[in-house]
């Protein structure tokens, strides 16, 4: 086989021109469907980061407002080391929840973004499954008319043939009537 013929081999396989468009949007909705359920488990694994991840700063802010009661409630009593040693700790969460904040809403915009693309996955192949079953709709009133034509051919045809058959017949008896009938 030639090079030529290869790439040409190469090409009709790949063209989806020639394939029935039945079979063209059957691949389209089993593809999306797959990329569908894979973007569906991306999109719960990144929701739950970022609900563990926002859980994490809830609980950093919990606790700081508990380090500062706690630094309230020494410095009330007098005990400055004490109230010293709560507020530093409280600053560390504050400290720690001003790094997670940023990549809890980084998380937030990414699963929102992840989300709206699943969405528009989902009506690219519920449109798809819609399309398909018009399809298959037109092919059946398709196929039942060519039937019907075919059946409507038939009966005309036979009739054409009965109408031949019927002049034949009265050609020959025209043709008998004349040969006898004397000269």
């Amino acid at each position: 086989m030639g090079l030529f013929d290869r790439i040409r081999v190469l090409f009709k396989a790949n063209s989806p021109q020639e394939d029935h468009p039945l079979q063209v949007l059957s691949a389209f909705i089993e593809s999306s469907s797959e990329k569908l359920r894979e973007l569906t488990v991306s999109v719960n694994r990144s929701e739950s980061e970022w609900l563990l991840q926002k859980r994490k700063m809830d609980l950093h802010l919990v606790n700081s407002a508990m380090y500062r009661d706690k630094a309230d409630q020494e410095a009330k009593v007098g005990n400055a080391d004490m109230a010293k040693h709560w507020l530093v700790q409280a600053h560390s969460q504050e400290s720690y929840l001003a790094k997670l904040e940023p990549e809890v809403e980084r998380l937030q915009q990414s699963t929102d973004q992840m989300k709206e693309t699943l969405a528009q996955i989902e009506n690219k192949l519920q449109t798809a499954k819609e399309l398909r079953q018009q399809f298959m709709l037109r092919i059946n009133a398709a196929d039942s008319q060519v039937q019907m034509n075919t059946a409507l051919n038939e009966i005309l045809s036979s009739s054409a043939l009965d109408r031949v058959r019927e002049e034949t017949f009265l050609a020959e008896a025209k043709a008998e009537l004349m040969q006898s009938r004397p000269k």
